[in-house]
């Protein structure tokens, strides 16, 4: 295997004689967005049906195709389809809460093995990364090794490539626009979800934040404290049944995936530092013994201060657009946030966001209709 180092150029042919060709990102955690960009010589997008990603996975001819899979971008390029406004093929990986240099793994593979690139080599805070590109020369195909960080997640890159972002509905304009198909709830809007088939799979409730620093009351006056904002993913549940309960990691509370509650909390990031955050996975496969979620974040260690989170939870599940809520409306001197609310509504999941603030998880458990018998808990 040939390990290409940042910077490095080199003949497709000397991988390859193929005129397809196939590139793999192997990634972890699975939050990272893979993206291909189709560009022109100008450096630009001149067709965006030839940006290649999750809300775009084959441009016309099948000249870019990708499948996807858990921590697995592979992408098949006939270049004997390209057109000729196609100079090169860029290929990026994005975060838009932290920074990409965080992830565990980040390798771009050639065909199958023959030519390999670490992209995390040189990354900072970056939140996108250009890994690497192909590109004509001479009327041939050659490979380089960008490995250049880049601030602002994918919307910041796409509009550097000359693209806009719009919403799912859009207008056709002359300045190329691409859908991402996420959806960030706004203040009191819901929507509902219908299966796909049976049941809606396996459904993620990920929260992610910056770590930020706490400023914590010392016996000796109001002093400054390096320990970063602990911040918890919880969620309340009533089942069909009228069972009702708590998953949270205060108390070792995570819940099963396979039995009740069918949720299951995967661990507890302390720090933010933690690129995938943290994850409630709920069982999509027996939503229909659920009544209700509802989901909320917990400042557990550090002094309220909301606005240092920069707080996001994202909501996704199979052949779903992924929803976004953003704890926006700060509310400094309470420590629980409500996210959101996840309704069985006849069959559809439909999902309202709260954003409100409370003091405990009593509190917002009784202004949603979840009364619980409640006690000290510790995560220690």
């Amino acid at each position: 295997m040939l390990d290409l180092k940042r910077g490095q150029k080199i003949s497709l042919n000397d991988i390859t004689p193929d005129k397809k060709i196939n590139i793999t990102i192997n990634y972890s955690p699975d939050n990272i967005d893979i993206v291909a960009f189709g560009l022109n010589k100008d450096y630009k997008i001149g067709d965006d049906r030839y940006v290649v990603l999750f809300s775009n996975r084959q441009s016309p001819d099948n000249a870019i195709v990708l499948e996807e899979s858990a921590g697995k971008a592979k992408f098949t390029i006939d270049t004997s389809q390209l057109p000729l406004s196609i100079e090169r093929i860029i290929f990026s990986a994005t975060n838009d809460i932290a920074p990409i240099s965080k992830a565990s793994e980040l390798d771009v593979i050639i065909e199958d093995g023959s030519a390999r690139y670490n992209c995390k080599t040189g990354l900072t805070n970056e939140t996108a990364v250009m890994m690497l590109e192909i590109y004509r020369h001479d009327n041939l195909w050659r490979v380089g090794a960008i490995g250049q960080g880049f601030k602002g997640g994918l919307p910041a890159l796409i509009n550097y490539f000359g693209g806009e972002v719009v919403a799912p509905r859009f207008q056709k304009q002359q300045v190329p626009r691409l859908t991402l198909e996420k959806i960030t709830l706004e203040k009191n809007q819901s929507i509902s979800l219908k299966k796909n088939g049976n049941d809606f799979g396996e459904i993620i409730l990920n929260l992610n934040w910056s770590r930020g620093i706490s400023r914590k009351r010392k016996f000796w006056g109001f002093g400054r404290s390096d320990k970063a904002i602990d911040l918890d993913l919880g969620c309340l549940y009533i089942l069909k049944n009228g069972h009702q309960g708590i998953v949270q990691a205060l108390g070792n509370a995570f819940g099963s995936f396979d039995n009740v509650p069918y949720l299951e909390l995967s661990g507890d990031d302390r720090t933010g530092d933690v690129l995938s955050g943290e994850t409630i996975r709920i069982n999509g496969k027996y939503f229909d013994k659920i009544q209700r979620l509802a989901v909320f974040a917990l400042i557990y260690d550090g002094a309220p201060n909301w606005n240092e989170t920069n707080g996001i939870v994202t909501i996704t599940s199979p052949n779903q657009p992924p929803l976004e809520v953003k704890m926006t409306e700060g509310r400094d001197n309470m420590r629980l946030c409500g996210v959101a609310l996840i309704d069985n509504d006849d069959g559809k999941m439909k999902v309202s966001r709260i954003v409100e603030y409370f003091q405990d998880q009593q509190k917002f458990a009784e202004k949603i209709g979840i009364h619980l018998r409640w006690s000290y808990g510790s995560k220690d």
